[in-house]
């Protein structure tokens, strides 16, 4: 990994993100070689991030925008000189309309493209997508490593865009993954001759072991979930949830993934990778929640509202928004197949492995949720006092 970027520089959008900021760290503490590393910010710079590591240069940008908005004079010498741009900045919010899903999360990938396409050098466009993209298909079967294409993405984008309409909205389950999943389609019809890779996310869930194990962002999907009932109370759930899959990634896998299949020797033009455990290791949705704490199940509405009664009024409104929140989840069993993400191990050296660690088959589950929720513990001390 050392060799691979060696000199080389990088762009990434989302670097203040949980997922960004390991992007940025690992690559700021862990490869001395690699050369300037840009970071894209909206508002404000992080003023003291990484003052110590002159590699890391903040610009100014916007990823709604051609060229992502970044000034003239920048602008040039990031097209003379990244390698690799890690488009990781993304809407992530599940109740916004499809409008906004649109511009942040689709129109920003194919501005993105088409940035990267003016590069002086063959730049690779890695670029995030979510497993929730796909949850409009059938969750008997395994998710493949490639583009699920239709082409009718260009008649729905023109329909959201021009129109103000929904499109095929109804068939995801929230604007964001219909959003990705229309971002994956287009960057496939319109830019089939690039270097791009999609990198499809599933939830991250705290760190394997760097920086800690159990590092986290506990406002962030699956964390969230612990959290509701390691510290929030919540402990009753559908009989579905016992079954139902939700795959996860560790955050520091998940980074060291994304890194060592951005310089895969085999890279070809468009391809996907999935950042994902349930094909090898993985515990059920309804193990994880009785590894965050004591829950119990209830098979019918009737039998879950009565147990919601015993509870004081905050813990069961919680509760409810919690099961209601993450109730296609707790419903369904999407797998996703990681053949391509897992090409590195084939070149990794040992030494490589052990510090940037991406087999799934190695995790230990019970020791991560164990980490979270003794990270929580801290927190919530910190908090009190």
């Amino acid at each position: 990994m050392d060799k691979a970027y060696e000199g080389k520089n990088v762009l990434i959008t989302g670097a203040t993100g949980f997922i960004g900021s390991m992007l940025l760290k690992t690559l700021s503490e862990k490869l001395e070689g690699v050369g300037r590393i840009y970071c894209l910010y909206h508002t404000t710079p992080p003023s003291q991030a990484y003052a110590y590591d002159k590699r890391v240069v903040w610009i100014k940008g916007d990823i709604r925008k051609e060229n992502w908005d970044i000034a003239t004079s920048w602008l040039q010498e990031i097209r003379k000189d990244v390698d690799i741009v890690f488009h990781l900045a993304a809407y992530t919010r599940w109740d916004t309309d499809i409008q906004d899903q649109v511009h942040a999360n689709t129109l920003s990938a194919l501005q993105g493209a088409t940035l990267v396409a003016t590069f002086e050098k063959r730049a690779l466009f890695l670029v995030t997508s979510s497993y929730w993209a796909l949850c409009n298909r059938s969750a008997t079967e395994h998710i493949e490593e490639r583009i699920y294409q239709d082409s009718t993405a260009e008649s729905e984008l023109e329909e959201i865009v021009t129109k103000g309409g929904s499109a095929r909205l109804s068939e995801w389950p929230n604007a964001y993954a219909y959003s990705k999943n229309l971002m994956e389609r287009l960057l496939h019809q319109r830019y089939p001759h690039l270097p791009i890779m999609v990198a499809r996310i599933t939830s991250v869930t705290g760190a394997w072991a760097y920086p800690s194990k159990g590092y986290c962002n506990f406002s962030i999907s699956l964390p969230a979930f612990i959290r509701s009932i390691a510290l929030g109370g919540v402990k009753h759930f559908p009989a579905s949830m016992k079954t139902a899959i939700n795959d996860m990634i560790p955050v520091d896998i998940c980074v060291n993934m994304l890194l060592a299949n951005a310089v895969d020797p085999s890279n070809s033009l468009f391809q996907v990778v999935h950042c994902s455990s349930a094909t090898r290791n993985i515990p059920t949705l309804g193990q994880v929640a009785e590894m965050a704490g004591h829950i119990s199940y209830f098979e019918n509405q009737y039998e879950f509202d009565e147990a919601l009664a015993h509870l004081n009024e905050k813990q069961a409104k919680l509760n409810r928004v919690i099961v209601e929140a993450y109730g296609f989840a707790m419903e369904n069993r999407f797998i996703f197949n990681d053949a391509q993400v897992r090409r590195p191990l084939q070149w990794m050296s040992q030494d490589a492995l052990a510090k940037f660690p991406i087999d799934v088959e190695e995790l230990e589950w019970t020791a991560i949720i164990a980490a979270m929720k003794k990270e929580l513990s801290l927190l919530a001390t910190a908090k009190a006092a």
